[in-house]
């Protein structure tokens, strides 16, 4: 399968957000799926205790 210039160029700009994210979230490209996974729980739980205790 060949892969376009078009393609190649966008997964490369992918592949650096990747980076840049695990570099600012200061884990390791691997685990950046699981960190953000933990961050999207945990916004969820801090906006259900915001929700809960406004009422």
């Amino acid at each position: 399968m060949e892969v376009s210039e078009k393609e190649w160029k966008e997964l490369k700009r992918k592949a650096e957000l990747l980076r840049e994210a695990a570099r600012i979230l200061s884990v390791e490209e691997k685990d950046l799926p699981r960190v953000i996974q933990r961050f999207r729980d945990e916004i969820k739980e801090m906006d259900e205790r915001l929700k809960g205790s406004s009422s």
